[in-house]
């Protein structure tokens, strides 16, 4: 099911109705968080086993799992792979009634788990030794061979699929050719809708982006989340984020998995992530009530050379985003055909195929060239052989960084050598 679905619920109501109790397998501390701090909300005795827990606190944790000290047995039970590697837990967890385990953001088992996060292979071995009587497995955004490798690990390969229409009819895909990623980015937040999530790929960019957008825009509602913050800060900057209706938020894809802010209106990518899933997943993001949302790829030549760089395998995995970056094809049906929608294609029902419901490429609004090779060809246009390269350079940039300061922003073009 698309991001903002609803498969969540898929778990979290039989968790209520079931007699026995409900692991849920995640991916990431945010969501995992994020997912308790909802369940409690709503009533649901949830209890949670992490990383880094002391001794107290995991013995808290333990007694809320048996129903001990006077409190109900928890509903429902928040796990990593990791921490359910651990023999001790996972006997404790084994000899519950255990009725459903239910792993979300399945894809980790096959983008995570063949390379930096092994633990997701030994799913399969913990779903056996705990033997609930179902298990299910949801995504937003796997490939053909994704969901493939997803069943041989958990499901010895004899999964039974459901699928529903992957598409989001209310994100609306673009992608802003540039040259500096910098100046582009301040152009989009200046004229896009608040809340926003800008996604970067690494901590120390992100952390960059923060700094530049708060000096470009004079504005403190803008606050930077990654893997490296304590869990204190992480906490103070999810509440910070989530109850602010005009916040920025600037993040690596710790944030964007399945963590749920309704009212994001604007996801942008500074940078390119790894796969046409990644970004699906993370451009999910916004409109997750149901309003329209912008979904914006800032794209350079260096995103093309960087790919073209890459081992066969992260190549290929990364060349429908080429084609969603720089092809003249409907952006939404590139996304899908990535995921494998049958509709995609036009094999959908009855032959359904997809109508777009909003991409610059459809709208007849996709920009070819970035702003500043226009400004160039503009300017050569006017004033034919008028100038050499170096002084057309000079005048362009100068004016350019004149025109950035006369909108408060100090950072500069400069000539490129």
């Amino acid at each position: 099911l698309p991001t903002g679905a609803g498969k969540s619920l898929c778990f979290q109501l039989p968790a209520v109705l079931l007699e026995g109790q409900t692991l849920v397998i995640y991916p990431l501390l945010a969501l995992m968080g994020d997912q308790e701090r909802r369940l409690r909300e709503a009533g649901v005795e949830t209890v949670i086993f992490r990383g880094e827990q002391d001794a107290n606190t995991r013995q808290d944790c333990l007694d809320r799992l048996e129903g001990k000290n006077g409190r109900s047995a928890a509903q429902l039970i928040i796990a990593n792979p990791e921490v359910l590697a651990g023999e001790k837990l996972l006997d404790r967890i084994a000899r519950r009634n255990i009725a459903h385990i239910a792993i979300d953001e399945a894809h980790c088992v096959s983008e995570w788990g063949d390379s930096f996060r092994p633990a997701y292979l030994g799913l399969g071995d913990i779903i056996k030794r705990i033997n609930a009587p179902a298990v299910t497995a949801f995504t937003a955004t796997a490939s053909p061979g994704v969901l493939t490798r997803v069943a041989e690990v958990l499901f010895d390969g004899r999964a039974h699929l459901v699928r529903g229409e992957s598409d989001r009819a209310n994100l609306v895909y673009r992608v802003r050719p540039c040259r500096s990623k910098e100046i582009a980015l301040v152009d989009e937040v200046r004229k896009s809708c608040w809340p926003l999530v800008v996604f970067c790929a690494s901590r120390g960019g992100c952390e960059k982006t923060a700094l530049l957008l708060r000096e470009a825009l004079c504005c403190e509602d803008i606050k930077f989340y990654h893997a490296g913050l304590s869990k204190e800060e992480k906490i103070n900057v999810e509440t910070w984020f989530h109850t602010h209706p005009k916040a920025i938020l600037c993040t690596t894809c710790a944030w964007g998995m399945g963590v749920d802010k309704k009212d994001v209106k604007t996801v942008i990518h500074r940078d390119v992530p790894p796969t046409a899933e990644a970004y699906i997943q993370e451009a999910g993001r916004g409109g997750r009530d149901g309003t329209v949302a912008q979904a914006i790829l800032l794209w350079s030549d260096l995103d093309g050379r960087r790919i073209a760089r890459l081992g066969e395998k992260e190549r290929l995995r990364a060349r429908e985003l080429v084609r969603f970056a720089q092809g003249k094809r409907c952006r939404r049906l590139v996304l899908l055909e990535a995921l494998g929608d049958p509709r995609a294609s036009g094999q959908g029902p009855e032959g359904e195929g997809i109508a777009c419901s909003g991409c610059d490429v459809c709208d007849g609004k996709a920009e070819v060239l970035p702003t500043e090779d226009r400004l160039v060809l503009d300017f050569t246009r006017l004033h034919p052989r008028s100038y050499s390269q170096n002084d057309m350079a000079e005048i362009l940039y100068a004016g350019a960084n004149a025109h950035e300061r006369m909108r408060g922003w100090q950072y500069s073009w400069r000539v490129s050598d």
